[in-house]
């Protein structure tokens, strides 16, 4: 529902239901230091951080006008700090397996956001309120003149504010073909581009120093922000990369001195007891006490903690479940089933492919998508694979069907040998369960292909089947070759041999230059992957129909 005409205080305190002396106390007669409960904490560098926490009267209030006002926000797919339904893990997968990973931080997130930016957003659409009440609503929400740490509505008005920020930078990214995204006051930006776009951030004198390019910071400062080039960090996919307190190098993941510090924790306690345990880590660890007077108990962060790493690694992650088995001997309180948690595979899926093109194929399709907001229920992994082709990945389903494996597993065969198709597909669909977690599917065949008869490559339109790299290059079907291993339409172009496979990537010469015009196969997929120029805007709609099988088959095992 649309916010009213507002054009009092007396229309806006009858919008929220309360009564115009409350609006009005806590807007212009409350002293701060009344108002709010002023205290630090420390930051990771060691710094100070001041709270201000609204008294309860006030907290209230400021509750109030964000659950009667949030409804009229529909924020970017960009944003995932303090948005419903997103947050750190979401935040982390539009991100995965970049070669490069940008930071930046915007300097004093909260207190550069001013009384009158405030009452500037209230006045403005969807809002549209007077400028008595957006002042008054503006008084409520700030400090002496600026957002606070600690109110419930700091994190939504800047979510509110920073919109035309999200927008240029969205834009930017774009232009500069990388992936955009914000948690909060943390701007990320990634790539698959062999360097990094200087207009975002370049290295300088060391690896250290990194400086913000032009285009970012007069976007960032257009907006009203300022970064903090200290906190700036531009990684490579050689380094770690972490997003969010999340590693994205290939899946997400905790950092390793994460899950050694919960085990040396997990150590002490076995080793010394809690209550040991528990005074050394009060004395020497937790140096970030977060409210002034609450000391945590050593039980509930350990609690914490282990749970963190099921949330990101999944509840199936054998570093989890070793984790929990060992709190469980200490805490008998702390609810935990290894047979439960053993069986609960609700992401992750096992999946092995017929070549390495294959793969990078699925992989790149399912970054897409998921950065989309699509599928984020699937988490497709790939394991190691020693030897490739039909015939050693029908050996190797069989293998893994002889004992159970630990979360579901999925062999995708192409659709180009009718032998497989017969074998490794069900009767009456395209996948067929050998029982012990395994499934086999055979390659679903996109709408915009007639035949069925395809591999990974007949995924992809024929605009983007056929495009040419930059020597000219590009792959060849069997279908465009007659009996004579001439070209159908192409004179010049001839095939060496009689093509066997349905997609040829070698041999196919051009008689003016006497060169090879033929694109190997894994080039292809590596220009995709990197996303090459004309390679990085194709479309990745005929992967759809795989990923919904991989859906059914995941939802079906669950059952």
């Amino acid at each position: 529902m649309a916010v009213p005409v507002i054009t009092s205080n007396q229309n806006l305190a009858d919008y929220l239901a309360i009564k115009r002396g409350t609006l009005a106390y806590y807007a212009y007669y409350i002293k701060p230091e009344n108002a709010y409960s002023s205290f630090t904490i420390k930051k990771r560098s060691g710094k100070d951080r001041q709270i201000d926490a609204p008294v309860k009267g006030l907290k209230d209030l400021q509750k109030l006008i964000y659950e009667t006002f949030s409804k009229e926000i529909q924020f970017r797919k960009c944003v995932y700090g303090y948005v419903e339904d997103r947050g750190i893990l979401q935040n982390s997968i539009r991100h995965l397996r970049q070669r490069w990973v940008l930071r930046v931080d915007l300097r004093d997130f909260f207190p550069t956001v001013t009384t009158v930016r405030v009452a500037g957003m209230f006045s403005a659409p969807p809002f549209n309120l007077s400028y008595k009440p957006a002042r008054a609503l503006a008084l409520i929400s700030t400090k002496n003149g600026r957002l606070t740490q600690g109110s419930p509505l700091s994190p939504w008005i800047t979510n509110v504010i920073c919109r035309g920020l999200d927008y240029t930078l969205q834009k930017l990214a774009s232009k500069h073909k990388c992936y955009y995204s914000r948690y909060a006051d943390d701007l990320f930006f990634s790539t698959s581009n062999s360097l990094f776009p200087i207009a975002l951030a370049h290295k300088t004198d060391s690896e250290s120093n990194i400086t913000i390019g032009d285009e970012l910071k007069l976007a960032i400062i257009g907006a009203g922000f300022m970064p903090n080039e200290e906190k700036t960090s531009l990684k490579a996919i050689s380094q770690r990369q972490i997003i969010t307190g999340v590693v994205v190098n290939s899946r997400p993941n905790v950092p390793k001195q994460y899950v050694k510090n919960i085990r040396a924790a997990l150590y002490s306690w076995e080793k010394f007891g809690l209550t040991a345990a528990e005074a050394y880590w009060q004395a020497n660890v937790d140096h970030r006490n977060r409210w002034s007077g609450a000391t945590p108990r050593f039980r509930w962060v350990i609690r914490g903690q282990i749970n963190f790493v099921k949330y990101i690694k999944g509840e199936a992650d054998p570093v989890y479940l070793k984790l929990a088995a060992w709190l469980k001997r200490l805490d008998s309180s702390f609810s935990f089933d290894p047979k439960i948690s053993a069986l609960s595979v609700t992401h992750e899926v096992n999946i092995y492919v017929e070549g390495i093109t294959d793969r990078k194929h699925i992989e790149k399709a399912f970054q897409n998508a998921q950065k989309k907001g699509m599928y984020a229920d699937l988490n497709l992994t790939f394991p190691t694979q020693r030897d490739h082709g039909s015939s050693n990945l029908q050996k190797l389903c069989t293998a893994l069907s002889a004992t159970p494996q630990r979360c579901l597993t999925i062999c995708i065969f192409d659709r180009d040998e009718k032998d497989y198709i017969k074998s490794m597909g069900g009767s009456s669909s395209d996948y067929l369960d050998h029982n012990n977690n395994v499934y086999s599917l055979i390659l679903p065949v996109p709408s915009f292909r007639p035949d069925p008869d395809i591999c990974i490559e007949h995924l992809y339109e024929d605009k983007d089947l056929y495009l040419k790299d930059a020597k000219g290059r590009r792959l060849y079907s069997k279908s465009e070759f007659d009996k004579h291993s001439c070209h159908l339409t192409e004179p010049n172009i001839f095939i060496r041999t009689p093509p066997k496979s349905l997609i040829c990537d070698s041999n196919v010469i051009d008689i003016g230059s006497k060169s090879s015009v033929a694109l190997s196969k894994n080039d292809f997929a590596s220009y995709i992957y990197d996303e090459t120029v004309p390679f990085d805007s194709v479309s990745f709609d005929g992967f759809m129909p795989l990923f919904e099988k991989l859906r059914e088959i995941k939802n079906l095992f669950m059952k």
